[in-house]
């Protein structure tokens, strides 16, 4: 069942990352994947549900690189996190329409607070597990591991936003927002981190 659900998730995040969330309907899932509405509806008997499945797989995607960027780093903090902005940026190109509708309002009568909040608590843990590994090998100076994960990670997501309210307003995708997105964000990290490495070295 769960090989059946993947390929209806994955037949549902062509269309999705085409069309959004709020423009494809269960019918065209259906169609594209040759078969009956009824026999969608056994695996999702609702929207909603699908939606947050197709989010969690695609978080989990996204979350299995970095996590291996972080466990290949080798000593230079500011390269691997320029990489893992770098990753998870061809993932938000990729599927740059799912990123806006993320922020719309209808998405958030969604029951998705939890999980929302699991993937925020998750970046948070990786990137507690890259700091620590660089204040071991000491290339980074940092007492509260814990607070400074947590202040990265709402900066950038809040960076992504900045760059994107204009799309998540219109729902007209400019996916020119991502080099933005990007830029800021290796900006805000060189901003916290370059000295702290900087005066350890």
């Amino acid at each position: 069942m769960e090989n059946r659900k993947d390929q209806i998730i994955d037949a549902a995040l062509k269309r999705f990352s085409h069309f959004g969330f709020h423009k494809t309907t269960m019918n065209e899932i259906a169609d594209d994947l040759r078969i009956t509405k009824a026999n969608l509806y056994y695996y999702y008997p609702d929207k909603s549900t699908f939606i947050v499945d197709v989010l969690i797989k695609l978080a989990n995607d996204v979350y299995a690189g970095e996590k291996e960027i972080v466990e290949n780093y080798s000593g230079d903090l500011m390269k691997t996190m320029y990489e893992i902005l770098e990753y998870r940026s061809e993932y938000t190109r990729k599927y740059y329409v799912l990123h806006i509708c993320e922020n719309l309002d209808w998405i958030k009568g969604l029951d998705i607070n939890e999980v929302m909040q699991d993937f925020y608590k998750r970046d948070v843990s990786l990137m507690k597990v890259l700091y620590q590994k660089s204040v071991d090998r000491g290339e980074l100076m940092m007492d509260d591991i814990e607070s400074c994960a947590c202040t990265i990670v709402e900066i950038q997501k809040g960076l992504g936003i900045i760059h994107t309210i204009s799309d998540v307003i219109t729902g007209i995708p400019n996916e020119s927002n991502v080099d933005m997105i990007l830029e800021s964000q290796k900006r805000a990290l060189k901003l916290i981190f370059e000295a702290r490495i900087a005066s350890n070295k």
